[in-house]
């Protein structure tokens, strides 16, 4: 196969194609698979007319022109939730309030 096996970790973006609806949900299904197009971690891709896209389960109609895919693009950091110290019984969870110094020429 011209194809590396796709791992999570291996820096490398799937194009995969379908030939219609009901190959897309069938697919979709776990009963057939996509049609592999093209594996890399940058692809300009050009739309001749306008064309269902779908891009990590987002789909869209694509005007014509081109598209530039890249793996190596600005990364987006994740938000997860902080480890909190237990707090005591009957502390009001709704609030939070930060002691920060005040402004240089603010007299409050």
């Amino acid at each position: 196969s011209r194809f590396e096996k796709p791992r999570i970790d291996d820096g490398l973006l799937e194009v995969v194609g379908v030939t219609g609806v009901v190959h897309m949900g069938q697919v979709q299904g776990g009963l057939r698979s996509g049609i592999r197009i093209a594996q890399g971690s940058y692809f300009r891709v050009t739309l001749l007319k306008a064309t269902p896209v779908q891009v990590d389960g987002e789909p869209w109609v694509q005007a014509p022109g081109h598209m530039i895919i890249s793996a190596t693009a600005p990364k987006v950091h994740m938000l997860r939730k902080a480890k909190q110290k237990p707090r005591k019984a009957g502390a009001n969870r709704d609030t939070r309030v930060d002691t920060l110094p005040a402004p240089e020429g603010n007299p409050l």
